[in-house]
Protein backbone atom coordinates (compact mmCIF):
# COMPACT_ATOMS: atom_id res chain seq x y z
CA UNK A 1 0.00 0.00 0.00
CA UNK A 2 1.01 3.62 -0.55
CA UNK A 3 0.48 6.07 2.32
CA UNK A 4 -0.26 9.77 2.19
CA UNK A 5 -1.47 12.49 4.59
CA UNK A 6 -3.98 15.31 4.15
CA UNK A 7 -1.79 18.31 4.95
CA UNK A 8 -4.48 20.89 5.79
CA UNK A 9 -5.20 19.06 9.06
CA UNK A 10 -1.81 20.35 10.29
CA UNK A 11 -3.30 23.85 10.31
CA UNK A 12 -3.24 26.73 7.85
CA UNK A 13 -0.05 28.35 9.12
CA UNK A 14 1.99 25.24 8.45
CA UNK A 15 0.10 24.27 5.31
CA UNK A 16 0.58 27.59 3.53
CA UNK A 17 3.40 29.50 5.25
CA UNK A 18 5.70 26.67 6.34
CA UNK A 19 4.88 23.62 4.18
CA UNK A 20 8.44 22.36 4.52
CA UNK A 21 7.54 21.24 8.05
CA UNK A 22 4.87 18.94 6.65
CA UNK A 23 7.19 17.37 4.10
CA UNK A 24 9.95 16.79 6.63
CA UNK A 25 7.53 15.16 9.09
CA UNK A 26 5.91 12.89 6.52
CA UNK A 27 9.22 11.72 5.07
CA UNK A 28 10.59 11.05 8.56
CA UNK A 29 7.51 9.00 9.47
CA UNK A 30 7.65 6.89 6.31
CA UNK A 31 4.89 8.34 4.13
CA UNK A 32 4.97 8.14 0.34
CA UNK A 33 2.98 11.25 -0.50
CA UNK A 34 1.11 14.35 0.65
CA UNK A 35 -2.41 15.57 -0.17
CA UNK A 36 -2.80 19.33 -0.61
CA UNK A 37 -5.55 21.96 -0.50
CA UNK A 38 -5.05 24.93 -2.86
CA UNK A 39 -5.26 28.45 -1.40
CA UNK A 40 -8.87 29.48 -2.08
CA UNK A 41 -11.70 31.15 -0.22
CA UNK A 42 -10.91 31.22 3.49
CA UNK A 43 -7.86 29.02 2.96
CA UNK A 44 -4.40 30.23 2.04
CA UNK A 45 -3.40 33.09 4.35
CA UNK A 46 -2.66 35.28 1.36
CA UNK A 47 -0.47 32.76 -0.46
CA UNK A 48 -0.90 33.12 -4.22
CA UNK A 49 -1.62 30.32 -6.63
CA UNK A 50 1.80 30.82 -8.21
CA UNK A 51 3.64 30.63 -4.90
CA UNK A 52 1.64 27.55 -3.85
CA UNK A 53 2.55 25.68 -7.04
CA UNK A 54 6.20 26.75 -6.91
CA UNK A 55 6.58 25.84 -3.21
CA UNK A 56 5.15 22.36 -3.60
CA UNK A 57 6.87 21.58 -6.88
CA UNK A 58 10.17 22.31 -5.12
CA UNK A 59 9.36 20.53 -1.85
CA UNK A 60 7.98 17.43 -3.55
CA UNK A 61 11.27 16.96 -5.35
CA UNK A 62 13.46 17.88 -2.39
CA UNK A 63 11.79 15.45 0.02
CA UNK A 64 10.94 12.71 -2.48
CA UNK A 65 7.21 12.74 -1.74
CA UNK A 66 4.53 12.43 -4.41
CA UNK A 67 1.50 14.71 -4.37
CA UNK A 68 -1.30 12.18 -4.09
CA UNK A 69 -4.26 14.49 -4.63
CA UNK A 70 -5.44 18.10 -4.60
CA UNK A 71 -8.53 18.45 -2.42
CA UNK A 72 -10.58 21.42 -3.60
CA UNK A 73 -12.71 22.47 -0.63
CA UNK A 74 -15.37 24.51 -2.42
CA UNK A 75 -18.50 23.42 -0.58
CA UNK A 76 -20.44 25.66 1.79
CA UNK A 77 -19.62 23.49 4.76
CA UNK A 78 -15.89 24.04 4.16
CA UNK A 79 -15.99 27.67 3.09
CA UNK A 80 -18.78 29.52 4.93
CA UNK A 81 -17.07 32.88 4.41
CA UNK A 82 -17.20 32.63 0.64
CA UNK A 83 -19.44 35.27 -0.97
CA UNK A 84 -20.88 32.66 -3.33
CA UNK A 85 -21.16 28.99 -2.45
CA UNK A 86 -20.20 26.36 -5.00
CA UNK A 87 -22.37 23.25 -5.22
CA UNK A 88 -23.22 20.40 -7.57
CA UNK A 89 -26.99 20.79 -7.46
CA UNK A 90 -27.85 24.43 -8.26
CA UNK A 91 -27.51 25.66 -11.83
CA UNK A 92 -25.66 28.88 -10.97
CA UNK A 93 -23.65 27.50 -8.04
CA UNK A 94 -22.57 24.54 -10.18
CA UNK A 95 -20.96 27.01 -12.60
CA UNK A 96 -18.77 28.19 -9.74
CA UNK A 97 -17.94 24.60 -8.83
CA UNK A 98 -16.89 23.89 -12.40
CA UNK A 99 -14.70 26.98 -12.48
CA UNK A 100 -13.04 26.20 -9.14
CA UNK A 101 -12.46 22.53 -9.95
CA UNK A 102 -11.01 23.35 -13.35
CA UNK A 103 -8.61 25.82 -11.75
CA UNK A 104 -7.50 23.14 -9.29
CA UNK A 105 -7.07 20.66 -12.14
CA UNK A 106 -4.74 23.15 -13.81
CA UNK A 107 -2.67 23.36 -10.62
CA UNK A 108 -2.59 19.56 -10.37
CA UNK A 109 -1.32 19.37 -13.91
CA UNK A 110 1.48 21.83 -13.12
CA UNK A 111 2.44 19.81 -10.04
CA UNK A 112 2.35 16.43 -11.77
CA UNK A 113 -0.52 15.35 -9.51
CA UNK A 114 -2.93 12.89 -11.14
CA UNK A 115 -6.04 13.29 -8.93
CA UNK A 116 -8.38 16.05 -7.78
CA UNK A 117 -11.19 15.56 -5.27
CA UNK A 118 -14.71 16.65 -6.16
CA UNK A 119 -16.92 17.24 -3.15
CA UNK A 120 -20.66 16.69 -2.72
CA UNK A 121 -22.19 20.07 -1.93
CA UNK A 122 -25.89 20.93 -2.15
CA UNK A 123 -27.56 24.34 -2.42
CA UNK A 124 -30.79 23.22 -0.70
CA UNK A 125 -32.12 20.02 0.93
CA UNK A 126 -32.59 17.27 -1.64
CA UNK A 127 -36.00 15.59 -1.58
CA UNK A 128 -37.97 13.22 -3.77
CA UNK A 129 -39.48 16.31 -5.39
CA UNK A 130 -36.21 17.87 -6.57
CA UNK A 131 -33.75 14.99 -6.74
CA UNK A 132 -34.22 14.47 -10.49
CA UNK A 133 -33.33 18.08 -11.24
CA UNK A 134 -30.37 17.93 -8.83
CA UNK A 135 -29.02 14.83 -10.56
CA UNK A 136 -29.36 16.50 -13.97
CA UNK A 137 -27.36 19.53 -12.81
CA UNK A 138 -24.72 17.36 -11.12
CA UNK A 139 -24.22 15.11 -14.15
CA UNK A 140 -23.85 18.10 -16.46
CA UNK A 141 -21.35 19.78 -14.11
CA UNK A 142 -19.29 16.63 -13.61
CA UNK A 143 -19.12 16.01 -17.34
CA UNK A 144 -17.75 19.51 -17.92
CA UNK A 145 -15.18 19.04 -15.16
CA UNK A 146 -14.16 15.68 -16.60
CA UNK A 147 -13.59 17.09 -20.09
CA UNK A 148 -11.25 19.74 -18.69
CA UNK A 149 -9.46 17.19 -16.47
CA UNK A 150 -9.08 14.66 -19.28
CA UNK A 151 -7.35 17.22 -21.49
CA UNK A 152 -4.75 17.62 -18.72
CA UNK A 153 -4.33 13.96 -17.82
CA UNK A 154 -6.02 14.32 -14.43
CA UNK A 155 -8.62 12.05 -12.85
CA UNK A 156 -11.40 13.31 -10.59
CA UNK A 157 -12.27 11.39 -7.42
CA UNK A 158 -15.81 11.96 -6.16
CA UNK A 159 -16.05 11.73 -2.35
CA UNK A 160 -19.06 10.19 -0.65
CA UNK A 161 -19.96 12.30 2.40
CA UNK A 162 -22.42 11.57 5.21
CA UNK A 163 -25.98 12.90 5.22
CA UNK A 164 -25.40 15.02 8.34
CA UNK A 165 -22.90 17.16 6.42
CA UNK A 166 -24.28 17.22 2.90
CA UNK A 167 -27.82 15.89 3.09
CA UNK A 168 -29.17 12.73 1.54
CA UNK A 169 -27.77 13.23 -1.94
CA UNK A 170 -25.43 10.54 -3.29
CA UNK A 171 -24.21 10.00 0.27
CA UNK A 172 -23.51 6.30 -0.30
CA UNK A 173 -21.00 4.50 -2.48
CA UNK A 174 -23.84 2.86 -4.42
CA UNK A 175 -25.38 6.19 -5.37
CA UNK A 176 -22.00 7.69 -6.20
CA UNK A 177 -21.42 4.83 -8.59
CA UNK A 178 -24.84 5.30 -10.19
CA UNK A 179 -24.20 9.01 -10.72
CA UNK A 180 -20.73 8.37 -12.15
CA UNK A 181 -22.15 5.79 -14.55
CA UNK A 182 -24.70 8.36 -15.73
CA UNK A 183 -21.86 10.75 -16.49
CA UNK A 184 -20.16 8.23 -18.76
CA UNK A 185 -16.67 9.68 -18.16
CA UNK A 186 -13.71 7.35 -17.81
CA UNK A 187 -11.71 9.76 -15.63
CA UNK A 188 -14.28 10.04 -12.82
CA UNK A 189 -13.97 7.65 -9.88
CA UNK A 190 -14.80 7.28 -6.20
CA UNK A 191 -13.00 8.56 -3.11
CA UNK A 192 -14.15 6.65 -0.04
CA UNK A 193 -13.74 8.30 3.37
CA UNK A 194 -14.04 5.90 6.30
CA UNK A 195 -15.43 8.54 8.65
CA UNK A 196 -18.36 9.16 6.30
CA UNK A 197 -18.64 5.47 5.47
CA UNK A 198 -19.16 4.75 9.16
CA UNK A 199 -22.41 6.71 8.95
CA UNK A 200 -23.73 5.45 5.64
CA UNK A 201 -22.38 2.03 4.69
CA UNK A 202 -23.73 -1.25 6.01
CA UNK A 203 -20.42 -3.10 5.85
CA UNK A 204 -16.86 -2.14 4.91
CA UNK A 205 -16.38 -5.10 2.56
CA UNK A 206 -19.67 -4.35 0.79
CA UNK A 207 -18.70 -0.68 0.40
CA UNK A 208 -15.36 -1.58 -1.22
CA UNK A 209 -17.02 -4.24 -3.37
CA UNK A 210 -19.74 -1.80 -4.45
CA UNK A 211 -17.15 0.80 -5.46
CA UNK A 212 -15.33 -1.50 -7.88
CA UNK A 213 -13.79 -0.82 -10.34
CA UNK A 214 -14.03 2.90 -9.54
CA UNK A 215 -12.33 3.04 -6.13
CA UNK A 216 -9.30 5.21 -6.88
CA UNK A 217 -8.60 7.07 -3.64
CA UNK A 218 -9.34 6.59 0.07
CA UNK A 219 -9.33 8.81 3.15
CA UNK A 220 -8.53 6.97 6.35
CA UNK A 221 -9.87 8.39 9.61
CA UNK A 222 -11.59 6.59 12.42
CA UNK A 223 -15.20 6.69 13.61
CA UNK A 224 -14.40 9.65 15.89
CA UNK A 225 -12.58 11.47 13.03
CA UNK A 226 -9.24 10.86 14.77
CA UNK A 227 -6.24 9.03 13.37
CA UNK A 228 -6.79 5.34 12.43
CA UNK A 229 -6.69 3.16 15.53
CA UNK A 230 -8.14 5.78 17.87
CA UNK A 231 -11.76 4.77 17.17
CA UNK A 232 -13.54 1.50 16.44
CA UNK A 233 -13.28 1.03 12.66
CA UNK A 234 -12.11 -2.49 11.82
CA UNK A 235 -9.21 -1.45 9.61
CA UNK A 236 -7.91 -5.00 9.33
CA UNK A 237 -11.18 -5.90 7.59
CA UNK A 238 -10.81 -2.80 5.41
CA UNK A 239 -7.29 -3.86 4.44
CA UNK A 240 -8.39 -7.42 3.68
CA UNK A 241 -11.05 -6.09 1.33
CA UNK A 242 -8.62 -3.70 -0.38
CA UNK A 243 -6.09 -6.50 -0.87
CA UNK A 244 -8.72 -8.84 -2.26
CA UNK A 245 -9.75 -6.28 -4.85
CA UNK A 246 -6.19 -5.23 -5.69
CA UNK A 247 -6.51 -1.60 -4.59
CA UNK A 248 -3.64 0.40 -6.09
CA UNK A 249 -4.44 3.96 -4.95
CA UNK A 250 -3.23 5.95 -1.97
CA UNK A 251 -4.24 5.36 1.64
CA UNK A 252 -4.49 8.98 2.76
CA UNK A 253 -4.94 9.75 6.44
CA UNK A 254 -7.20 12.71 7.22
CA UNK A 255 -7.52 12.97 11.00
CA UNK A 256 -9.04 15.96 12.73
CA UNK A 257 -8.47 17.19 15.35
CA UNK A 258 -4.81 16.27 15.62
CA UNK A 259 -5.11 14.49 18.97
CA UNK A 260 -3.08 14.18 21.13
CA UNK A 261 -0.65 16.21 18.98
CA UNK A 262 0.47 16.37 15.36
CA UNK A 263 3.64 14.28 15.71
CA UNK A 264 1.97 11.46 17.65
CA UNK A 265 -1.11 11.29 15.42
CA UNK A 266 0.93 11.24 12.21
CA UNK A 267 3.28 8.50 13.41
CA UNK A 268 0.53 6.42 15.06
CA UNK A 269 -1.62 6.61 11.92
CA UNK A 270 0.87 5.07 9.51
CA UNK A 271 2.21 2.65 12.13
CA UNK A 272 -1.29 1.33 12.82
CA UNK A 273 -2.34 1.08 9.17
CA UNK A 274 0.86 -0.70 8.20
CA UNK A 275 0.26 -3.12 11.06
CA UNK A 276 -3.29 -3.72 9.83
CA UNK A 277 -1.98 -4.24 6.29
CA UNK A 278 0.63 -6.74 7.51
CA UNK A 279 -1.93 -8.70 9.52
CA UNK A 280 -4.41 -8.62 6.63
CA UNK A 281 -1.81 -10.03 4.24
CA UNK A 282 -1.03 -12.78 6.74
CA UNK A 283 -4.72 -13.58 7.26
CA UNK A 284 -5.22 -13.93 3.50
CA UNK A 285 -2.20 -16.17 3.11
CA UNK A 286 -2.91 -19.85 2.35
CA UNK A 287 -0.54 -20.81 5.16
CA UNK A 288 -2.43 -18.84 7.81
CA UNK A 289 -3.24 -21.42 10.58
CA UNK A 290 -7.00 -21.33 10.26
CA UNK A 291 -7.44 -25.00 9.45
CA UNK A 292 -5.46 -27.36 7.26
CA UNK A 293 -4.43 -25.97 3.88
CA UNK A 294 -5.78 -27.91 0.96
Amino acid sequence: MKYSYFQLTFGQEEAYLHPEKSYERLRRCGYDAIELTPPKGRYGLGVSRERFVADHAHLSGEFGLDISCLNDCWGEAWDPFSPAFKTLTGTESAKLAIRETNETVDMANELGCKAVTVAVAIHEPITTANVTDAVHVAVDALRQMCVHASERGVRLVFEATNHLEMGKFVNTVANHKRLIERCGCDNLGIQLDWFHAGFEELNCFEAIWEAQPLLWHIHFRDTNSLTPGYGNTDFKAVMRALLRFGYAGYCTIESSPMFPDVETAVLDGITYLKYCERVARMQLSPVFPNGFSV
